[in-house]
């Protein structure tokens, strides 16, 4: 387990990296709305890739029944943590930063998530592991920008890049919390898992990236971007 625990937290520092250097790119270069939704579609598509490539197949193997489970209770958790986003919204709750509740407990949520299933996946085929973790990583990319420019404009530079670091330690905790409590363990809980985790990154990509991607007029770059995020993914599984 040592081994894996290793693996899972070396790649997944990759993560924890990117959304710091999101952050600061957000602080001291703020990207224009369309630069935003050409990372959105490049995330989206390398996101899709990692499911498509390596989460998929796997639960295509599983039990039926374990699997339409496992994706409802992945369907229903994210439309609890959008509820919850909301609900924060409307309840203006975090005082100076009430307008970025909302997005910061969606995030924070999803990157436990996020990490628990990169941990499984390490658990369960390494391969699998480092594909979702650099798929992540990309994603984590974009929030740390998206977390740091939701914030008002008067905090300090330490409190706002304290945002995406907490992005990458809620990442690492998930990626603790899989490893340690879903080690030497198979079968159904497993399957379970993945097909969670599946339904959770395609929530995401469909109605999280895609969506906010779409707030700006599409560009025949914007598309481009997200079939070559894909395809860099698929064909970096390809190669392993």
């Amino acid at each position: 387990m040592t081994e894996v625990l290793v693996q899972a937290v070396s790649y997944t520092m990759l993560a924890v990296v990117a959304a710091l250097v999101g952050g600061v790119i957000a602080i001291y270069r703020s990207p224009s709305a369309q630069m935003e939704s050409n990372v959105q579609h490049f995330a989206a598509g390398v996101v899709f890739a990692a499911v498509a490539a390596e989460l998929l197949p796997d639960v295509h193997t599983r039990a039926p029944s374990v699997v339409v489970v496992g994706f409802a209770i992945g369907v229903v958790t994210m439309l609890g943590v959008h509820r919850l986003g909301t609900y924060v919204e409307k309840r203006g709750i975090g005082g100076k930063i009430a307008g970025a509740a909302s997005l910061l407990v969606t995030v924070a949520i999803d990157m436990v998530i996020d990490g628990v299933l990169i941990g499984v996946a390490f658990l369960t085929e390494p391969a699998t592991g480092v594909l979702i973790a650099v798929a992540l990583a990309i994603e984590v990319l974009f929030l740390g920008v998206t977390g740091v420019i939701a914030l008002p404009e008067e905090m300090g530079t330490f409190r706002k890049l304290a945002v995406p670091g907490s992005f990458g330690l809620l990442l690492l905790l998930g990626v603790l919390v899989g490893v340690f409590a879903l080690s030497g363990v198979s079968g159904t809980p497993i399957a379970l898992v993945l097909a969670f985790g599946s339904a959770a990154l395609l929530y995401l990509v469909t109605e999280e990236l895609l969506v906010k991607a779409q707030k700006v007029p599409e560009t025949p770059t914007s598309t481009t971007l997200f079939f070559v995020g894909f395809l860099l993914i698929f064909l970096l599984d390809m190669a392993h």
